[in-house]
């Protein structure tokens, strides 16, 4: 694992003409996130919010105003409408595995034409084990749908169907870290040595409770993972979780809410 690196995770961007998508928080979240300076954004899905031709290009256009090197995978709602054809056109392949030193990043849609429920299936589990082959310092897995149920976000649906198969895989070869969006929630956990991590919305003004609209910093120091989640309209950080694949040490703030991360 490199000494140092930074990883910006946002999603859920809903970039539309009608009542989804809030541009002024969008400008706000750019501002912020551009000032992180990360070496990556990972951007998991739902650009747009019914896969239209405009609201690809709108996204688009909006997308350009973030700094750095972007990987971006589908969600639900960038493949309706036949949404699927057009992204491709405008962010590149659906899924991928890039290499960067001794880091691996795949990416993979778990998203299927006009359908919320999530789902990898055979290829893209082979995907992954190819990607994982490369045994690099680092490999991270990013997806739009969830792998496990998100707390605060409303009754349970929508979870990836393989999700047992695909979980299987990746416990078993010990990927550090999962980036996933989708419920308009951030959260993270821990199960065995894996790192679940779930991204709140970026821009949309579909928020649940108090959560508000959020991204995530996820930073990488002398192999210790440390997840930030940016409070977009406070513009506020906060701290909540600490990992060390190596050692096993583990600080999670949304169950330790009295710990501090240094």
């Amino acid at each position: 694992m490199k000494k140092y690196m930074r990883i910006a995770h946002i999603s859920d961007i809903h970039a539309n003409y009608g009542s989804d998508f809030n541009n002024s928080t969008f400008e706000k979240a750019v501002k912020l996130l551009n000032g992180f300076e990360a070496d990556l954004i990972f951007i998991s899905g739902d650009l747009t919010t019914d896969g239209l031709l405009r609201e690809y290009e709108f996204a688009s256009e909006r997308l350009s105003m973030i700094k750095g090197k972007k990987a971006i995978v589908p969600g639900n709602h960038d493949e309706k409408n036949l949404g699927y054809k057009l992204f491709p056109e405008f962010f590149g392949n659906t899924d991928f595995i890039r290499y960067d030193g001794n880091l691996t990043v795949i990416g993979l849609a778990t998203s299927e034409p006009d359908k919320a429920d999530g789902r990898l299936g055979r290829n893209r589990h082979r995907l992954i084990k190819r990607g994982i082959g490369k045994k690099k310092d680092l490999t991270i897995i990013g997806f739009h749908h969830h792998l496990v149920p998100i707390p605060n976000s409303g009754r349970e649906h929508n979870i990836i169907e393989d999700a047992g198969e695909t979980l299987d895989i990746i416990l078993r070869n010990n990927v550090p870290l999962v980036l996933m969006g989708h419920r308009h929630v951030h959260y993270a956990v821990k199960i065995h040595n894996t790192l679940l991590v779930n991204a709140g919305t970026f821009s949309c003004n579909r928020t649940r409770a108090h959560f508000g609209n959020t991204f995530n910093i996820i930073d990488f120091k002398n192999n210790t993972i440390i997840v930030t989640v940016i409070d977009i309209e406070k513009g506020k950080q906060e701290k909540m979780v600490k990992y060390n694949p190596r050692d096993g040490y583990y600080i999670n703030r949304y169950y330790d809410e009295k710990k501090r991360i240094d």
